[in-house]
């Protein structure tokens, strides 16, 4: 069995028009594909700089900080 060909890179600025005709062409199954698709992609960014951000601020020693800051909090808030 072969190997599945790549397909040729194509330069950013000629990428849009060429993602646009073929999601003009595509129909509703798969553009329904296509969304899903790019929200997953934009749920693993979210997720690797929040990550980042949580590495960062652990390597900053905020998150030692964050029983005493919800019990600051909650001196400020009182429920009654």
């Amino acid at each position: 069995m072969k190997p599945a060909p790549q397909p040729m890179p194509v330069e950013p600025e000629k990428l849009k028009p060429v993602l646009h005709e073929k999601i003009e062409r595509m129909d509703g199954e798969h553009l329904n594909l296509v969304n899903r698709l790019l929200l997953q992609l934009e749920a693993e960014e979210r997720a690797e700089r929040l990550g980042e951000a949580f590495d960062k601020d652990h390597g900053q020693g905020l998150l030692r900080r964050i029983p005493e800051l919800v019990k600051q909090f909650r001196v400020g808030h009182r429920y009654t």
